[in-house]
């Protein structure tokens, strides 16, 4: 049990805890538990211990156990506010620290494409830490960007986070050429739009930028997770571009556990033209 209380998520003033399938019909008991620990939260909800996330608009079935049926909330992390509802979009505490990590290498003046944005934290965050850059954030559920368009006022980042609403593919071409930078946080679905990400970047005698590529990866967490997906990014690339582009990796980290044996990874990986 004491494990178990251990795998909650904390969001403004609602618990998710992800329950193992064995111990569900336990969830009255749990909730119980975390309200005795938590007494000021308004809600408790439980996912499956490895929720399936819809690929498109990126939510997870999630069933109130104890308290309120309403599940927005207001989360704040890193001196940003997020409002957020939890049945319509995705957010995670857990990629707190991913995100300070990518907006501390922002330099200033930067042009940022964010793909797959959510409610605009990266983007938010990169816009306070650096309020000279401007942020092109994308996300193709609808619910995300309302709430991106909502969080970017709350913040006072007008002008600095631009939200669209669209398809990650389809906006990236829109925007060839444009980019400093492209953060791609959706690890399973990158791999397909990283060629596009590429042609957003800038071009010309500064040409090149860089990306943060995230992609899953399956082993043991002491292995180094990392080679495959780099492998198959420089494949993608290759594929696409010949040996035109230079790629080098800047970063490399495990950002978190999603199944067992089966883990998001990071490589900030620095494309340029070949001389």
């Amino acid at each position: 049990m004491t494990k178990l209380i251990q795998s909650y998520d904390l969001i403004g003033d609602i618990i998710i805890i992800r329950i193992p399938p064995e111990v569900y019909s336990k969830r009255e008991i749990i909730a119980e538990t975390l309200h005795t620990i938590y007494p000021w939260v308004r809600t408790i909800a439980a996912v499956p211990l490895y929720a399936h996330t819809d690929e498109r608009y990126r939510t997870r079935d999630v069933q109130v156990i104890w308290g309120e049926e309403h599940l927005e909330t207001m989360h704040r992390e890193s001196g940003c506010s997020f409002k957020v509802d939890l049945k319509h979009v995705f957010f995670s505490p857990r990629l707190s620290y991913e995100r300070m990590r990518v907006a501390q290498k922002v330099l200033p003046a930067e042009t940022i494409i964010n793909t797959f944005s959510g409610v605009g934290c990266f983007s938010i965050l990169i816009a306070k830490l650096q309020p000279q850059t401007k942020i092109y954030s994308i996300d193709v559920n609808p619910y995300a960007y309302e709430y991106m368009k909502e969080n970017v006022a709350l913040n006072r980042v007008e002008g600095r986070v631009i939200p669209i609403l669209g398809d990650a593919s389809e906006e990236l071409e829109k925007l060839e050429g444009v980019a400093d930078r492209v953060i791609m946080p959706l690890p399973e679905y990158a791999h397909s739009i990283l060629p596009l990400a590429v042609r957003a970047l800038k071009s010309g005698e500064r040409g090149g930028g860089v990306i943060h590529y995230y992609d899953v990866s399956a082993g043991r967490k002491d292995d180094d997770l990392c080679n495959v997906p780099l492998e198959r990014a420089r494949e993608i690339i290759a594929s696409a571009f010949g040996n035109s582009l230079r790629l080098e990796l800047e970063e490399k980290r495990i950002v978190r556990s999603v199944a067992p044996r089966r883990y998001h990874v990071v490589l900030d990986l620095r494309v340029a033209m070949e001389e």
